[in-house]
């Protein structure tokens, strides 16, 4: 079972990818114009390529599964499974007769097959042993000191959880160590669905008291027993999972997430902004430090925050900020000292703006200067200056 388990999983991981590379070359080497490898239309029929050659493949194990399926003690006698305990001896009286040891050509091979099947009907003789074996199989004849069906019951169902608690153990393993993906949600889906389907082949009355409700596998395999079914039920089981996991992705590829690529642009234009803050924030700061030599001046591109900022710096820019601190005390407190200090503020603007317009020479200063002295003049002369 181990064996045949990694042989499948080598199979699932290469044959199909190899496949699909060499049937997409075939079907394009009978087009006249095959979509170059890389585009859209290439990756749509590398994709259905891929889906059919998985469902080929997936068929393909489910028919070598069924077939590699022992055969029970009915299968081997050519009796149905519901026989009567007469039809079960007479059919074995019959077997004894063909593939008898004393019988000459039986060879080592039918002398064991023939111990083998007369132990079986000895022991399946009892009815309830018979109950146990349609149900756990061939093991049932090694269990001692078991009487009742609630005990063959018991140890059989212990005995098949160890397949079903190291299936789980390997779907958590894989969905820990794998990125999100909706195909492990549908990979435990399959998983809850089989162990159902395999509790309740086990604990369901036998197929000759339910003929007028049969199950699905009894429809299908109708010379099979239970044993068989869930045989087959955990070769299927494998297989479909392993087949999930790989045609899910290809045909269903998952498109990117409308709110992560919002956030990661969001992310992005966060991280400018904070870089913009910081290249003036640490440009005020060179700004007013004093450069003591030209290689310590530092680009706009290759701002960084200073190490070592001079102490009298420091000191001007702490004496500023607590001038802030007071200023924004003075201006949130309601009173005389407010009062004062918005006439005080308005009084430096004035004395600001009068100072401009003073120096512009839009208006006069105050007080006004007194003109300066007239020179005495007489029309003889205005007379002799205008004849010029």
């Amino acid at each position: 079972m181990a064996y045949s388990i990694i042989l499948g999983m080598i199979g699932w991981s290469v044959l199909p990818d190899f496949a699909t590379t060499h049937t997409l070359r075939f079907i394009h080497g009978q087009m006249k114009n095959p979509p170059p490898p890389r585009t859209p239309l290439y990756v749509q029929h590398y994709r259905y390529t891929f889906a059919f050659v998985v469902l080929a493949y997936l068929l393909y194990n489910l028919v070598q599964s069924s077939n590699s399926v022992p055969p029970n003690f009915y299968q081997i006698l050519g009796v149905p499974h519901d026989v009567d305990d007469n039809g079960l001896k007479l059919a074995f009286r019959q077997f004894a007769k063909r593939y008898h040891p004393d019988k000459p050509g039986i060879g080592p091979g039918g002398a064991e097959m023939f111990m083998r099947v007369r132990d079986a009907f000895e022991a399946l003789k009892n009815p309830v042993v018979r109950f146990a074996y349609d149900r756990f199989g061939p093991d049932v004849l090694i269990w001692q000191q078991l009487s009742t069906p609630r005990e063959y019951l018991r140890q059989g169902l212990m005995q098949s959880s160890g397949f079903h608690i190291v299936s789980g153990l390997v779907l958590v393993f894989y969905s820990s160590i794998g990125r999100e993906s909706p195909v492990k949600f549908w990979r435990y889906i399959l998983y809850a669905a089989f162990l159902f389907s395999e509790i309740a082949l086990l604990v369901s009355p036998s197929p000759s008291t339910a003929l007028s409700n049969p199950s699905i596998l009894h429809s299908f395999f109708p010379q099979r027993v239970a044993f068989q079914h869930v045989l087959f039920l955990h070769q299927l089981f494998f297989s479909l999972s392993v087949a999930v996991s790989r045609v899910a992705p290809r045909l269903f590829p998952e498109l990117p997430d409308q709110t992560a690529v919002e956030l990661e642009k969001l992310h992005a234009l966060a991280g400018m902004a904070d870089r913009e803050a910081s290249m003036l924030l640490h440009t005020e700061l060179h700004s007013v430090h004093s450069v003591t030599s030209s290689s310590e001046r530092v680009s706009l591109s290759r701002m960084r925050p200073l190490l070592e900022p001079s102490s009298d710096v420091m000191d001007e820019l702490s004496k500023e900020m607590e001038n802030m601190i007071i200023e924004t005390n003075i201006k949130k407190d309601a009173g005389p000292l407010k009062t004062l200090w918005e006439t005080a503020v308005q009084k430096g603007h004035d004395s600001t703006i009068q100072f401009k317009l003073e120096t512009s020479g839009k208006i006069l200063p105050s007080p006004r200067p007194s003109p300066p002295p007239r020179i005495p003049s007489n029309n003889y002369i205005r007379a002799r200056s205008l004849s010029y």
